[in-house]
């Protein structure tokens, strides 16, 4: 928090939290994915990263969206919370987004997403150490309880507020699924120093490119279908890239995955899922198990997503049947 908000360094790079479970938080990745049920699903999601560094980051996502068949158009909410630094940096998103689809030929379609969100980020002064409170025998602590003082001067606001926009299109048959989508396209303004201007333009944009499939593991079964769903994800902001593969099993009242994520200069973590269903409740927990430099001293990085789908409600009866494949979204 020196380097950013005194232009310390030349060039500042940062990401968006990505979370392990994307199935379970599909508005994060891609507007276009708004209206995946005919009723109204919502998914919540927890990440805790790297535990056993004292530092972590925790980030808490909700949202809210459905289908409106007769407009062919989606329409959801997105809430993003994210802690970093036990408290000191805290950000805040409202996103609503929108989705419309157009129909390419037989049960193939084309959806085209949109998002407007509303973005506060917030400091915790207090809880910063500058070099110059810290002694070179004592540290930051004097024999006597008492503190060296700082000469950095706080910045007079230490809430910053935001407007972005986001887009992105997917296209879908019955068993591929493959879009492309363009997060803070406007590159928002989210610092609080005006020094910061001469190394950052603003939030970088963030590009997603993700593809996937779903394959009946038991065709000449009857019964509730098993699935197989393979899916890769490709996300690339301030000139960081990763990628994740990642193999979902849905066996009907259970389900798991095991994946893998590579950063492009090195491995960074191997992928667990598990979970179970009942009715129109889903509840799964993944580990990333660190693999990287980091080591899994960090505590590897641990997530819990529910879903909760009205259209599998005994209340709902969807009007139509769905020709589509995802299934591991709902």
């Amino acid at each position: 928090m020196l380097f950013i908000s005194f232009g310390s360094i030349e060039k500042i790079e940062s990401q968006d939290p990505i979370f392990t479970q994307f199935y379970n938080a599909p508005l994060q990745i891609n507007p276009a994915f708004a209206g995946n049920t005919f009723a109204p699903i919502i998914h919540l999601n927890t990440r805790v990263e790297w535990p056993s560094i004292g530092l972590a980051y925790n980030t808490y996502s909700f949202s809210i969206d459905r289908f409106f068949y007769d407009y062919n158009f989606g329409s959801g909410l997105l809430i993003t919370m994210d802690n970093s630094g036990n408290g000191i940096y805290k950000r805040f998103r409202a996103e609503s987004v929108f989705s419309y689809r157009l129909r390419v030929e037989d049960n193939k379609y084309l959806k085209m997403g949109l998002s407007a969100a509303y973005g506060q980020n917030s400091l915790d002064w207090q809880k910063l150490v500058f070099g110059d409170e810290i002694d070179p025998r004592f540290g930051y602590t004097l024999p006597n309880g008492s503190k060296l003082p700082s000469s950095e001067v706080q910045p007079d606001d230490l809430t910053v507020n935001y407007m972005d926009i986001s887009a992105g299109v997917l296209l879908y048959s019955k068993q591929f699924y493959a879009g492309i989508a363009v997060k803070h396209a406007n590159s928002p303004i989210d610092y609080y120093n005006k020094q910061q201007s001469i190394v950052n333009n603003g939030l970088p944009v963030r590009l997603t490119a993700h593809i996937g499939g779903e394959f009946d593991m038991f065709p000449r079964y009857g019964g509730n279908r098993k699935y197989y769903n393979p899916s890769v994800l490709f996300v690339g902001q301030s000139g960081l890239y990763q990628f994740v593969f990642n193999n979902y099993f849905d066996l009907g009242a259970i389900f798991a995955g095991v994946g893998y994520r590579w950063n492009i200069v090195n491995s960074d973590a191997v992928l667990f899922m598990v979970g179970v269903s009942k009715e129109m409740f889903k509840i799964s927990y993944s580990f990333d198990y660190t693999v990287s430099k980091l080591s899994i001293g960090s505590g590897g990085s641990h997530e819990i997503g529910v879903s909760i789908n009205f259209d599998k409600s005994t209340l709902f009866k969807a009007p139509y049947r769905y020709s589509d494949c995802f299934n591991m979204f709902r």
